[in-house]
């Protein structure tokens, strides 16, 4: 090829831009960039812009005028707070914050256990509890509606071994089961969160605590949480977010009992095509959340959050 060739040009200035700081960057990020713009910022773009809009009730076309009659829809009853809308938020955060407290409560003690243990012990536990995720989610969340119910395996045991006389409303569907086919779906996401957070923390800390007196409790209070800290706030979100808007565990496990915010969603788009309704409805959770994790960032960072 001679000297001077337009192609070999071409190729040394392409060679160039791609060695740069910023042409390696693309390189590395632009495809999962490029991902995430048409996954996830397209289709928020799309509902921010329906829930101001307009949609044919006959036609089901998107009417391009500015208006504010799908937020005002979502508290169109007397009082405000008895509308539907406000009633499955209030029960969607609800669940979500009692089936974070469980999955803290339980997850915490086994994940410090994890991080004292090691070895063979940390292997049998994390095969148990990552055992499940072999199968389907929607596998794992049916097989709750057989635990549950007046003829369920948990209220027929009870009467089969003369505990008690009939059905116990606990373990019917509703709520309750809401929370145990939540916990029970996002309990490791909250352990190993937990466990990266206890695993890179100074044991040594602990012990010199004990050694000058300090209670059980005045260690874990004094200086696990607070070291944790990110950890925990972690795992929180981590549980708490998917919870708010879980629709597979609520639909199976309350039985028509109970109504959470995806559920009322996927009502109005399937039933009545509201997709206005439903944008406005889902701007709600979104802003709710962002708002969380904002909150929870200002003591945390993503390094935090991986136990680094």
């Amino acid at each position: 090829m001679a000297v001077g060739d337009p192609e070999e040009t071409n190729r040394a200035a392409v060679v160039r831009l791609l060695s740069t700081r910023y042409g390696s960057l693309g390189i590395t990020t632009g495809p999962a960039l490029l991902w995430i713009a048409a996954l996830l910022l397209a289709p928020l773009t799309f509902m921010v812009v329906v829930s101001f809009l307009e949609v044919s009730p006959i036609s089901y076309e998107i009417i391009y005028e500015p208006t504010l009659a799908n937020y005002e829809g979502l508290f169109d009853a007397t009082p405000w707070w008895d509308t539907p809308f406000f009633t499955a938020l209030w029960l969607s955060y609800g669940i979500a914050t009692v089936t974070t407290l469980l999955c803290l409560t339980l997850a915490f003690p086994l994940a410090y256990l994890l991080a004292r243990r090691g070895g063979r012990t940390f292997k049998i536990i994390i095969f148990l509890v990552l055992l499940p995720f072999f199968t389907m989610y929607l596998v794992r969340a049916y097989s709750w509606v057989l635990m549950f119910g007046p003829g369920g395996v948990i209220n027929s045991t009870l009467i089969g071994v003369g505990l008690t006389d009939g059905p116990i409303e606990l373990f019917n569907y509703g709520i309750p089961a809401i929370v145990v086919g939540l916990t029970h779906a996002y309990f490791p996401y909250m352990l190993l969160t937990l466990y990266a957070s206890l695993d890179g923390l100074d044991f040594s800390l602990i012990e010199a605590a004990r050694d000058l007196g300090a209670s059980r409790v005045d260690v874990v209070r004094d200086h696990v949480v607070p070291l944790t800290l990110p950890g925990i706030i972690g795992g929180s979100l981590f549980v708490f977010v998917p919870s708010v808007g879980a629709f597979i565990t609520p639909r199976f496990l309350g039985q028509g009992k109970v109504q959470m915010i995806g559920m009322l969603i996927e009502s109005r788009v399937v039933g009545t095509y509201s997709i206005g309704y439903a944008s406005a409805a889902s701007m709600f959770v979104l802003v709710s959340i962002i708002g969380a994790m904002v909150v929870a960032f200002r003591y945390v960072t993503i390094e935090d959050l991986g136990g680094g």
